[in-house]
């Protein structure tokens, strides 16, 4: 009796032991380390990224800890776990930085994943290449960047649910060859991967379905309109503009609308960039490809802007179009989303997490996400047309058209070990994507 006593001591005291130790492990937050361009040239942009980093968790009950993003979000609860975001201060493009403030979110913070986009999407090359030095934590690449992020030298611990520089043009061509009737193409884009990628998949789907390119002007720099104006060729049936506001400027743009709706076609980092073509009203009519859908094709959308504008009132915060603002929420947006589906587990080094961000499958703003072998987003790419200034000062956008499963080849056109370059694109005829047989 005196023994079977003692046992049942020990267990009870081992219990109380044992308790505050799985408390605690219960307890433990999911910390989400956000990079985001705190100082040089780009600074100004923090806000607008931390706000799209943050509304994923105001959504789910974070309040705000100040009127401004950078005064940071206090934790909430999701999947039964405390989630806080954990800033990190570095500058887009700058891959030492970057590198830096990667490496102490996770060796001094103990983030559990960390999320960084930018204005220059290369920032995905480097944080691909430091992921392979901490295979336990998730990385997740917020910007529509470069193919070979997930296609070189990939790690298993990288995540893109945007779509790539490629991707994100997929359907334009065939728009233009089909519904436009054009035949021969002039092209503009900046002369950097931005360009080089867009380029890829618009050349070799046009050329897929007859089409000729008869005009390449690559810029590194803006330049005076009527230089841009005189390099397009008078064969040319409409201009393809495949560039950023690296490289254009609102009068560039309306120079180009001039020759009529009908002429030209815009990629996705010219629409998606809310500054740039704000103050362009003849682009009214032109149809783009974009990286999010129309607000009028998808109540997520809507759902979105009404809470962004909740979070963020007085439109001080940046423009929720924006591609960047909408990278950075969708990231965080992808992540919680596996995190709720494993029941908010981080045992044995996130196993489970890491796990579910490989095989994801969401709507992220309306959009269709899935996770190819490589932890790529096969998406849908969306078309639109731009029409007159929104509420909220940028254009407003019509619904065009949905192109469905869009991978990494752009429907088997672009080989997994090509990448693009300065040198361009040949033209030749091929067995079109899906979306145009």
């Amino acid at each position: 009796m005196r023994c079977e006593r003692r046992r049942w001591v020990a267990l009870a005291a081992i219990a109380l032991l044992a308790a505050p130790a799985c408390g605690g492990q219960a307890e433990r937050p999911l910390r989400i380390g956000v990079i985001v361009d705190c100082v040089g040239a780009f600074r100004a942009l923090q806000d607008q990224e931390l706000s799209g980093a943050q509304l994923p968790l105001i959504v789910r009950g974070a309040r705000k800890a100040g009127k401004s993003p950078s005064d940071g979000v206090h934790r909430v609860r999701v999947a039964g776990r405390p989630v806080e975001i954990v800033r990190g201060c570095s500058e887009s493009g700058e891959f030492t930085t970057l590198t830096q403030v990667a490496r102490q979110l996770v060796e001094r913070e103990h983030v559990d994943a960390v999320v960084a986009g930018g204005p220059f999407s290369v920032d995905g090359i480097p944080l691909r290449d430091l992921a392979h030095r901490h295979p336990d934590v998730a990385f997740l690449a917020a910007a529509n960047g470069p193919r070979e992020v997930t296609l070189q030298q990939p790690s298993a611990n990288v995540y893109r649910v945007a779509p790539d520089l490629g991707q994100g043009v997929a359907g334009l061509a065939t728009y233009a060859y089909r519904d436009l009737g054009w035949r021969r193409v002039a092209l503009l884009l900046d002369d950097w991967v931005v360009g080089w990628q867009g380029e890829t998949a618009f050349v070799r789907e046009f050329c897929a379905l007859g089409g000729r390119v008869v005009g390449r002007t690559a810029l590194s720099a803006p330049k005076s309109p009527a230089a841009v104006v005189a390099r397009v060729p008078r064969r040319a049936d409409g201009v393809a503009v495949l560039g950023s506001a690296m490289s254009l400027t609102p009068d560039v743009l309306d120079a180009l609308a001039r020759r009529g709706s009908r002429a030209l076609v815009l990629g996705p980092d010219v629409v998606g960039d809310a500054n740039l073509v704000r103050r362009v009203a003849s682009l009214r009519g032109v149809v783009a490809a974009s990286y999010a859908p129309a607000a009028q094709a998808s109540p997520d959308v809507r759902a979105y802007l009404r809470d962004y504008a909740r979070a963020y009132p007085g439109a001080s915060r940046g423009e929720p179009g924006d591609a960047l603002v909408m990278g950075y929420r969708n990231a965080v947006e992808g992540l919680l989303d596996a995190f709720e589906q494993v029941d908010g587990d981080l045992a044995d080094g996130r196993r489970r997490l890491r796990a579910q961000l490989g095989r994801l499958r969401t709507e992220l703003l309306g959009v269709p996400v899935r996770m190819d072998g490589r932890r790529q987003a096969v998406v849908s790419a969306s078309l639109v047309r731009l029409g007159p200034a929104s509420a909220s000062g940028g254009p407003a956008l019509t619904a065009v058209r949905a192109i469905p499963g869009v991978d990494q080849s752009i429907g088997g056109l672009v080989a997994a070990g090509y990448v693009p370059t300065s040198a361009g694109q040949a033209c030749r005829r091929a067995t079109p994507p899906p979306w145009a047989r």
